[in-house]
């Protein structure tokens, strides 16, 4: 019997998800790719757990070979926290991802190995040099790698009963626009790249269940790939949902072919109502002025609309808040997040911010776009923060809830109505986490 190599994958949780989703009555809503896309690079001489931070304990004292644990910005502090209890075992910990990506000086202090970039190119390589006790401090991701042949990502080593759906999946990486707050681009690399559509739809078909999230960040963001992807997919008979932006609302044979998928949600990034705040953060791509009509037109496809906003923009002002949620709530919107502006580190925001001595502090956790991490030119930090939580506040009240299910044509007012009241109970819930020091 050849004795295999334990290695253990975590996603760690934000300390607001702490202990909250651990009762095995919660469910989380979606786990994220990253991790079992690892384990699916992972050669069979190793023994993959993975284990996610948000809906189950980190047993420390496991003693796998080998720990390896992906953040983003505001889990940062939590991945490094994970990274320190198993060193102090004498277990050694790669530290990959988006955060560990952008500030390797930061993250190599609480490492023995960084993954920087893309892991294809270099994970095998980091596992060979691991079992010939060579492990280098750092590997980098020589670039954009091919999507063609990717290994299946293991989501069978998930505990998928803790969330509302596992089935999960990317079709492409990357994203046309370069907007100013957002760190795709220097992930990812400029440009937009995409898999084989054969190799999406075997997937696709692999996947367990009618209800798939794509999880890329523009779906169509190169509108032929698109279609012909949203053509293959129509046999399938699955429902799906995405990330995208605005822009499908102006090509109608993209819309159709999107809804005779099996589409049922689109997460749009509308960002601002103001035409200069826009243009500021590179985004002039959104029309104010078409965006009600936008909206219906993806409404009349028979897909729902889950809106996103940005708060602290330097033309906001007080008033923005209710205005914000007025449009959105004209607009029908079946839901929306609201979020503070951030700027993460790796993005042109975060660096013109630091530059000009805007940031007030970098305790990362804080850098969740619920809290205010830097000086706004006319709003005081508790007046972003009061305002955010009377935003969510408004947007899912009784009334507001009522208007936009009750809009003529609603394809699904259930399932929409379901959200929004869970919304609407978790309203002390989101202040908390927003007042959480």
């Amino acid at each position: 019997m050849i004795l295999k190599y334990k290695l253990t994958l975590i996603y760690p949780a934000h300390k607001k998800n702490l202990g909250s989703n651990k009762d095995k009555r919660n469910k989380y809503p979606i786990p994220q790719l990253s991790l079992p896309t690892i384990a699916g690079l992972t050669d069979n001489r190793f023994e993959v757990s993975i284990v996610d931070d948000n809906v189950e304990d980190i047993d420390f004292d496991a003693k796998p070979d080998l720990v390896g644990i992906t953040t983003m910005t505001a889990l940062a502090l939590r991945a490094y926290e994970i990274a320190q209890e198993f060193r102090k075992r004498g277990v050694p910990v790669i530290l990959g991802g988006i955060h560990a990506s952008m500030l390797p000086e930061e993250a190599a202090q609480y490492a023995d190995c960084l993954v920087i970039g893309e892991a294809e190119d270099v994970w095998p390589a980091a596992l060979e040099d691991f079992i010939q006790g060579k492990l280098k401090k750092v590997y980098r991701g020589t670039g954009q790698h091919t999507l063609v042949n990717l290994p299946k990502p293991r989501l069978d080593l998930l505990k998928r009963d803790r969330y509302f759906s596992s089935s999960l999946l990317m079709a492409s990486r990357g994203c046309p626009h370069d907007c100013h707050y957002c760190s795709v681009t220097t992930f990812w690399g400029k440009g937009f790249r995409y898999r084989p559509i054969p190799e999406v739809i075997e997937e696709l078909k692999s996947l367990p269940g009618r209800m798939v999230f794509f999880a890329d960040d523009n779906l169509y963001g190169n509108k032929v790939y698109a279609k012909k992807l949203f053509m293959e997919m129509i046999p399938l008979k699955k429902k799906w949902s995405c990330q995208g932006d605005s822009l499908i609302a102006n090509d109608a044979e993209l819309l159709r072919l999107a809804a005779e998928s099996g589409c049922q949600w689109i997460f749009i990034g509308i960002e601002s109502i103001s035409e200069k705040n826009l243009a500021q953060m590179r985004k002039s791509f959104n029309k104010v002025k078409q965006y009600k009509e936008s909206f219906k037109k993806v409404h009349d496809a028979g897909i729902n609309v889950f809106g996103s906003f940005i708060f602290g923009l330097d033309e906001d002002d007080k008033n923005v808040f209710k205005d914000t949620v007025d449009f959105a709530i004209d607009a029908k919107l079946d839901a929306a997040n609201f979020y503070i502006l951030t700027p993460l580190p790796g993005t042109k925001l975060f660096q013109e911010m630091k530059d000009a001595g805007r940031l007030l502090h970098t305790e990362w956790d804080k850098y969740d776009a619920n809290h205010v991490v830097f000086k706004h030119p006319k709003l005081t930090s508790e007046e972003l923060l009061s305002g955010l939580i009377f935003a969510y506040n408004y947007f899912y009240s009784i009334p507001s809830i009522s208007k936009r299910m009750l809009r003529p044509g609603h394809k699904r007012p259930v399932q929409s109505l379901i959200l929004n009241l869970g919304r609407f109970l978790r309203r002390k819930r989101f202040e908390a986490i927003c007042r959480m020091q």
